[in-house]
């Protein structure tokens, strides 16, 4: 991320924590649906990015697109958003996205669901992850957005928090190039960077129990100095031992590693 886009988010995200108190799902999805109309417009999206455009300019054609489709609260907080300085008209709709999603992480802080809405979105994305048929379907380019989206609701059930619906939902309608699995991925990180803790993807051979979790879940977090979010998943290929994902590093401990590890030295 350039230099000039960082320093935009931060500027963004300061502007929107006054929002935050009266802010409801209604405004997440409200900044999901501006930031994929942005992406799917070329046009719309060079006005709004370029830095040498009038304010003034960039707030009329917000108002002509979006003028009598989202509140005014959305409008205003777009008309913010595009005045700072982006390097490209995608880290734009990044931000609109990333805004989102910090708006609902948020919302489920308050809600003292926040660890629901992290395992449960995690829960959905193994669920895609482990079936091809699913991941088929909602990459399909033949399939209409309104049967994928019926798809994920069918499985969503009323089993998910509101929170994690309109994620998963807007996972699939703004995936564009990148696979469901994918944007997924990324939110559970941006919603454990709202609450300042890191991620893990923990592979293990077999189940782990909750003594197990809570010991490896503290000792990464005296390692990184940091909380950590433990996302547990079971692979019976490991054949023994647990493989960590943290911080961009890989710690494997499996007991398939070391004997790939021991067959290299007898090579």
């Amino acid at each position: 991320m350039a230099s000039s886009t960082r320093q935009s988010l931060a500027a963004a995200k300061e502007a929107l924590q006054p929002l935050l108190a009266k802010a409801d799902l209604k405004f997440a999805t409200e900044l999901f649906t501006i930031g994929n109309a942005v992406a799917s417009s070329t046009q719309l999206r060079n006005i709004l990015s370029d830095p040498s455009a009038e304010a003034v300019a960039k707030s009329g054609a917000l108002q002509a697109v979006f003028g009598k489709g989202v509140s005014k609260a959305a409008l205003e907080f777009a008309e913010h958003l595009v005045v700072l300085r982006w390097s490209t008209g995608s880290d734009l709709v990044s931000a609109f996205e990333q805004l989102a999603v910090h708006t609902v992480a948020a919302i489920a802080a308050s809600a003292k669901k926040l660890d629901q809405l992290e395992s449960e979105l995690f829960s959905f994305r193994q669920a895609v992850d482990s079936d091809q048929d699913l991941q088929m379907a909602l990459s399909s380019k033949t399939a209409s957005l309104e049967a994928k989206l019926a798809l994920v609701n069918a499985l969503l059930g009323k089993k998910a928090s509101a929170e994690t619906a309109l994620l998963v939902q807007n996972a699939v309608s703004g995936a564009r190039r990148r696979r469901v699995s994918v944007v997924l991925e990324q939110f559970g990180k941006q919603i454990s960077a709202f609450a300042d803790r890191l991620v893990a993807l923990v592979t293990s051979a077999a189940e782990l129990d909750k003594k197990q979790i809570d010991r490896l879940e503290k000792a990464l977090a005296k390692a990184y100095g940091q909380s950590v979010t433990l996302n547990v998943e079971v692979d019976e290929s490991l054949l023994g031992g647990l493989k960590v994902q943290v911080a961009g590093q890989i710690i494997d401990g499996s007991l398939s590693n070391r004997l790939q590890q021991a067959k290299l030295q007898l090579a």
